[in-house]
């Protein structure tokens, strides 16, 4: 039963990782290229969808 916690926990810290990360990585853009994305929303919506596939995979 604890190894199952545990294992459970792991695959949150990853999830919550992966997040992280992407988040903090669309923080540190520069300006230039965050205004770009903003005028691109299928590519924020591509790089949404690729960090809820790797959460996904992270949990499976």
């Amino acid at each position: 039963m604890l190894e199952s916690l545990f294992s459970e926990l792991e695959d949150l810290l990853w999830g919550l990782g992966i997040v992280s990360f992407a988040i903090i990585g669309l923080l540190v853009l520069p300006k230039n290229i965050s205004n770009k994305l903003g005028q691109y929303p299928l590519i924020l919506t591509i790089m949404f969808f690729l960090i809820l596939f790797a959460v996904i995979r992270v949990f499976n």
